[in-house]
């Protein structure tokens, strides 16, 4: 019988769950190592040059899910930082085929998993159950979980407009989706480009980049533009980013207090 009593009123604090993707030797890690009370958990060997604390590289799903129990014991880590989910990405597809005894997930003499079926559902329920282990370890301890992503361009085809490409984080689209739905902030990271239009005659121009803004990056946490995915649920700010910057940003994420300063639109 449903207890009226277990109504409530008002917002409810909770660890988030946070994606940050973007191209490559951009300095996601290097973001999300600024973290206080983070432990990264590795897929790939490009973290060895950061100062946090880390595991080993992780080589099977299962040893990741040997790092959430050891979690789960007891510590005083605050936030979990996984890097990346690209490369966690093959070992998710490993530990479906062992489960179901598949020899491959994109199999064509395997009706289960032909035609396209083994990535839109088989890999998604891994996801999934990844997922699911991500949200078990955030209520059991308290914990934030960061997913950092590098992204692709992919070309989207609207019904109702020309198609343009854009950024998409780099696993199959399914589990991009699946990601996506999980997360309550995405952040695409880039460097801020200035572009200008070449006239290269018969009506046709090309863009040249004319500036990189000192190299500047962008942590874009709005949805504010159909190139990439990105958004959030607590109205945060898309922010321009700097090393010095980074512990504010990163503070502003999890719901700390300081706050660093939002991105100017060019020319104010």
């Amino acid at each position: 019988m449903f207890d009226p009593r277990s109504i409530r009123k008002g917002v409810k604090n909770s660890p988030r769950k946070i994606v940050i993707y973007g191209p490559p030797k951009i300095g996601k890690s290097s973001l999300a190592s600024v973290i206080p009370g983070a432990l990264m958990i590795p897929t790939e060997d490009r973290v060895n040059h950061i100062n946090c604390e880390k595991t080993e590289i992780i080589k099977s799903y299962d040893e990741l899910i040997d790092i959430f129990e050891y979690l789960m014991s007891g510590t005083t880590y605050r936030t979990v930082v996984i890097d990346t989910i690209d490369w966690l990405e093959p070992m998710i597809w490993d530990y479906i085929c062992r489960k179901k005894g598949f020899n491959s997930l994109v199999e064509d003499r395997n009706k289960e998993v032909n035609f396209g079926k083994g990535l839109k559902y088989h890999a998604v329920e891994g996801w999934r159950n990844f997922l699911d282990n991500c949200d078990i370890l955030r209520e059991q301890t308290g914990m934030s979980i960061v997913l950092v992503a590098h992204s692709q361009v992919e070309k989207i085809d609207p019904p109702d407009s020309e198609g343009y490409d854009r950024y998409n984080l780099d696993i199959d689209k399914h589990a991009a989706s699946v990601v996506f739905e999980w997360a309550d902030i995405v952040g695409f990271y880039s460097r801020e480009i200035i572009v200008s239009k070449e006239d290269q005659g018969f009506g046709k121009k090309k863009g040249k980049v004319v500036d990189l803004k000192d190299d500047r990056r962008i942590l874009n946490l709005q949805s504010t533009s159909p190139a990439w995915i990105s958004g959030n649920s607590y109205e945060l700010p898309d922010c321009v980013v700097t090393m010095q910057d980074a512990p504010a940003i990163m503070a502003m994420i999890l719901n700390q207090e300081e706050k660093p300063k939002t991105k100017t639109k060019k020319g104010e």
